[in-house]
């Protein structure tokens, strides 16, 4: 059937005066003023529709007939739905007293960016005044990121000369449509069973059977980016989230319906700030609630199929997401929305793993888009509208502003400098980390080993986790040549969590390594201050005593991490090594500390650590003008003292504090590391000024963060003040 004949019979039908009554002469000019509703539009979108061009026309000669034809050049790809040459939905429409009346009912496609309506005749209204809107164009963004704004190049040609002021306008500004954020981008799986009840799946038996799940947060990037269907040639806006990486025995289940932030109670597994709940939706009869619903028999890319009807206004279903060689997908649809709001949505994916599976911590992965996914950036006739490209969402939580919110992840990563320096022989060759969940929330994690030279002579273990672990890292130097190798070790928890990247280098002796039985032997472990206190301070000065303590290549690790010598002695038969304990030990309570000599290391001793033990050293508090404060060289009130000491928390593990006189001084002018005095700390405070001259005492404290009610002061050191008016 010829469908520009149908529509020309409709038009006639509908305007028979158009079609057989005789028209007024033809005016020979009219001049319009051209004006464009600049609608926002999805950069992600390849068929999206833009804001009606509006050209307001007056005839100096009053009414008459107008015969022209109107073209309209873009700057963006045309990529309504085409029958023949004709697109469907973009039309020519004048205003008349009685409402708008269709002048022309289908473009014709001119060319990729070209569309023209006509010829056409219309008669003026007695005034001489009308407008032609042009409606219903719909155009492809140029790339996923791009906020070029689509600019619109009007010319007519007939027998009616048109001038068009205002030449060229812009109908449309594209701008992301969808943001995300979550748990979901990468998924551990690991052991978590499907609860033994007849409502196994149902929501919330799945929540409080505590059935591992992981989140999906979408975000529209502007009011009305989650669109409705308006029309049976079109969908709604789709989400489509795909899966991949997943074992062989594992089950995927999503909730049927997803209830959004401005439904009744929005749809949630408990993770993202709000509180589990499988979600209320109660319809209004304007709409303006967000409703998503999954799709049936929606393929891969988020195409075809029907969103599933909502029978009940608590959301409980939840369905299965099947899997062929580990990979599947989930796609909804926005049933209902409110365009004058920012909307945003949580989609659980609960992921269930037989316990005896055998496929624990296994690494799955997600991936959410908008939906239906093409690559067609044309007129088509075929392809669905509205369509998107495969772009992966920013995050969301600046537009929520909640990226620094506790149920996000943040990565922490102790590690000590990773740095092997070893003989070409197979030996024990490690480095230990650790991998910290700093907030709350599940952060999955991975590590890899990427060798910038050399290769195969690195291990980590594991290579994934959800929140802390611990790291080994193991060097084989025999799979190497003499020289210097390098590598760079990755741990990525997401892009909210962040990521760490890690140097190591080894550097491969030919040497022979020393002969056994000359291994150093280490005697007492204590506080660098005195050899009767056995307990060390991450960040702080430390001694070995023992025998053959002292020689090429001296290192001092404490469970992997390496530890800063600052200085060696001989006595009376013994060595001494003085030391920075590392901060990488964090609050651990306990160690192992080890020596190593030209590559020949000792046994294990065990430390006892602790977050604070000061100790401010003799005749180390400082006047204003770095002199020793004293009788004979007193400090002046409103002044400042400079105190050095060694065992106060390292940064992160605790508050530095102090007492002078009577006064609890809790926020020093500086408390820290001493810059250039390693293991050493440094404490600036100002004398409070209403203090009389005297001699009095000051002491200084650490408050552990893991126990902010005690408090571990050092012994007093004597001060004396003297008041410059007296």
């Amino acid at each position: 059937m010829n469908h520009r004949f149908v529509l020309s019979v409709a038009v006639a039908v509908l305007t028979p005066a158009f079609a057989f009554a005789q028209n007024p002469p033809v005016v020979p000019q009219i001049t319009c003023d051209a004006t464009a509703e600049n609608l926002l539009f999805r950069s992600e979108g390849l068929s999206e529709k833009l804001g009606e061009i509006v050209l307001t026309c007056q005839s100096s000669s009053g009414a008459g007939t107008v015969s022209a034809s109107i073209s309209v050049s873009l700057s963006h790809s045309i990529t309504n739905r085409l029958l023949g040459g004709d697109l469907i939905d973009a039309r020519l429409e004048a205003q008349t007293v009685g409402g708008r009346l269709v002048v022309v009912p289908n473009g014709l496609l001119v060319s990729r960016n070209v569309v023209s309506f006509g010829a056409f005749d219309f008669v003026l209204p007695a005034s001489g005044r009308t407008s032609f809107v042009i409606t219903g164009l719909r155009v492809a963004s140029l790339n996923a990121a791009s906020e070029a704004p689509v600019n619109a190049l009007l010319s007519t040609s007939g027998r009616t000369s048109i001038g068009v002021r205002n030449n060229p306008v812009t109908p449309g500004t594209p701008r992301r449509g969808v943001y995300a954020s979550g748990t979901a981008a990468r998924i551990v799986c690991t052991d978590s069973n499907l609860p033994a009840t007849a409502d196994e799946t149902a929501f919330a038996t799945l929540v409080a059977n505590n059935v591992r799940f992981a989140t999906t947060r979408v975000t529209e990037g502007f009011p009305s980016a989650f669109e409705p269907r308006r029309d049976p040639l079109t969908s709604g806006t789709r989400i489509v989230i795909r899966y991949a990486g997943f074992p062989s025995q594992a089950r995927l289940f999503v909730p049927d319906h997803i209830a959004g932030s401005t439904a009744n109670e929005p749809t949630s597994a408990g993770d993202l700030g709000w509180p589990a709940s499988p979600g209320v939706y109660n319809s209004s009869p304007g709409g303006g609630r967000l409703l998503l619903a999954r799709v049936n028999a929606a393929d891969p890319n988020g195409a075809g199929g029907d969103p599933r009807i909502v029978f009940s206004a608590v959301l409980l279903g939840v369905s299965e997401v099947f899997l062929s060689a580990g990979e599947g997908s989930a796609t909804y649809e926005v049933v209902d929305s409110n365009a004058s709001a920012f909307e945003t949505a949580q989609i659980p994916t609960f992921v269930a793993l037989p316990r005896d599976s055998g496929q624990d911590g296994t690494v799955a992965t997600s991936r959410v888009t908008m939906g239906p996914l093409s690559t067609v950036a044309e007129a088509t006739s075929n392809a669905p509208v509205p369509r998107f490209r495969d772009a992966a969402p920013p995050l969301d939580c600046q537009l929520l502003r909640d990226c620094t919110a506790g149920y996000f992840p943040r990565l922490v990563v102790d590690a000590p400098a990773l740095d092997f320096n070893t003989p070409a022989t197979p030996g024990f060759y490690q480095k230990f980390l650790r991998v910290l969940n700093d907030n709350q929330g599940l952060m999955n994690w991975t590590a890899r080993i990427e060798y910038r030279a050399g290769a195969n002579w690195l291990r980590i273990f594991p290579e994934s986790g959800i929140n802390n672990a611990s790291l080994n890292l193991t060097a084989f130097p025999e799979r190497l040549a003499p020289g210097r190798y390098s590598a760079v070790l990755t741990i990525d928890a997401g892009p909210l969590a962040g990521t760490r990247v890690i140097d190591v280098t080894i550097t491969v002796t030919g040497d022979t390594p020393p002969p056994a039985g000359t291994s150093p032997n280490i005697r007492l472990v204590s506080s660098y201050v005195s050899d009767q206190t056995l307990t060390i301070v991450p960040g702080s000065l430390a001694s070995i005593r023992g025998t053959r303590l002292l020689g090429q290549d001296l290192g001092v690790l404490l469970d992997g991490f390496t530890a800063q010598v600052v200085s060696t002695s001989s006595a009376g038969g013994e060595q001494r090594v003085d030391f920075v304990v590392p901060t990488g030990l964090g609050s651990q309570a306990r160690a192992q500390l080890q020596v190593a000599v030209t590559r020949v290391a000792s046994l294990p001793a065990p430390v006892n650590l602790t977050v604070a033990a000061p100790v401010i050293f003799p005749n180390a508090v400082l006047n204003q003008d770095a002199t020793p404060n004293g009788l004979g060289n007193p400090e002046a009130p409103g002044r400042l003292f400079t105190i050095y000491a060694t065992g106060l928390p390292a940064e992160g593990l605790g508050q530095i504090t102090a007492k002078l006189h009577d006064r609890e001084i809790t926020q020093p002018q500086y408390a820290g590391p001493a810059p250039g005095l390693p293991g050493i700390q440094q404490i600036n405070l100002f004398i409070p000024d209403d203090l009389p001259t005297m001699q009095s005492e000051v002491l200084v404290c650490g408050v552990p963060a893991a126990a902010p009610q005690t408090r571990v002061c050092s012994r007093p050191a004597t001060i004396h003040l003297r008041r410059n008016d007296e």
